[in-house]
């Protein structure tokens, strides 16, 4: 998800305002990129923030 996503669901759900964010805040990203249509790299890439920022995210539960 990128911020444009966020504006566009509390656009659609205000009440939702305040309680999404982007995954990648975990780990000090604003983005975590999309890699639809690019290499394995990338898709490797994103893969491994994916997981960096669940893993940052489970330790704050």
């Amino acid at each position: 998800m990128e911020k444009g996503h966020i504006e566009a669901l509390t656009s659609i759900a205000p009440e939702a305002r305040g309680k999404v964010m982007l995954f990648g805040q975990w780990i000090g990203k604003q983005n975590i990129p999309d890699p639809y249509r690019q290499s394995k790299e990338a898709f490797e890439f994103a893969l491994e923030l994916i997981d960096q920022a669940a893993n940052a995210w489970a330790k704050k539960l």
